[in-house]
């Protein structure tokens, strides 16, 4: 077996792995349990958590109808967000998060879901508020993030706003590089086969970034980058200034506590 090893490398920023999540029907339906584990923050917030997001919106933007949920997942916030009176879109790029939001939703008339990938989303519809919650914002390129943002600019509504939740430093200042492996002999995550699994954690911390890697090796090696940007307020305020919002408000999350330095989270409304 010819193994290219340069895969397992410390990568450069926002470097591309070989393994598609989303295309692989065994792992995509692992990722839908780990969403659906109500219990724990994993793929998911936990369901009172998700409660309280919901709650919170409600009684902030007592005026809005309309919402997008950008990286729904299996579509946890749609009926919550229903019962409150909204009209509610998410879209997600897995056809497995989003056949269960489309079984699991059952109210067609205020509830729509869609597979796609936000780069190809045509925006083409107004919004009263559109939601990144929980770090999506964080897991692409400063380029793709601005573009986002000009994008959802456009398509809210003339009081609209998005409200996007990230990570600041403190969600990461304790966790050092490493690296390890495990042993599967059946039924791991990323395989039914057996195959070695490589986790490695690195640290940009000259660009505020961190990244998750899992690295498959059986008959081939596959790899998986998930990275995730870091933000202060101040650096947060600054790409949504380029996206051409141009007022802001700043919570410690999505449910409305306020911002304190020691917060691992951070969660901005910008109209």
């Amino acid at each position: 077996m010819n193994y290219n090893f340069e895969l397992l490398k410390k990568p450069t920023p926002f470097s591309l792995g070989n393994m598609n999540l989303w295309d692989n029907k065994y792992i995509a339906q692992n990722v839908l349990k780990k969403h659906l584990n109500y219990d724990i923050n994993s793929g998911s917030r936990k369901l009172e958590t998700i409660y309280k997001t919901v709650d919170w919106i409600n009684n902030k933007f007592v005026n809005a109808v309309k919402i997008l949920d950008i990286g729904c997942g299996p579509g946890l916030y749609a009926t919550p967000f229903m019962h409150k009176g909204f009209i509610y879109t998410g879209i997600d790029i897995s056809q497995y998060q989003i056949e269960y939001a489309k079984k699991h939703n059952s109210n067609k008339n205020k509830i729509k879901f869609y597979q796609a990938d936000f780069h190809d989303w045509a925006f083409d519809d107004k919004y009263d508020i559109v939601l990144l919650l929980y770090g999506i914002y964080s897991f692409y390129p400063k380029k793709e993030r601005i573009e986002l943002l000009k994008k959802i600019r456009n398509s809210i509504s003339s009081n609209g706003c998005v409200v996007v939740e990230v990570f600041t430093p403190k969600h990461y200042e304790n966790r050092y590089e490493k690296r390890d492996w495990t042993y599967f002999e059946s039924g791991g995550f990323w395989s039914e086969k057996p195959y070695i699994e490589l986790n490695a954690f690195y640290r940009y911390d000259y660009i505020d970034l961190v990244l998750v890697q899992a690295a498959m090796i059986n008959d081939s090696i596959k790899v998986w980058n998930s990275w995730i940007q870091t933000f202060s307020i101040e650096s947060m305020i600054e790409e949504l200034k380029l996206g051409g919002f141009t007022h802001f408000e700043c919570y410690d999350t999505c449910t409305g506590e306020a911002f304190s330095n020691n917060s691992d989270t951070l969660c901005l409304c910008a109209y």
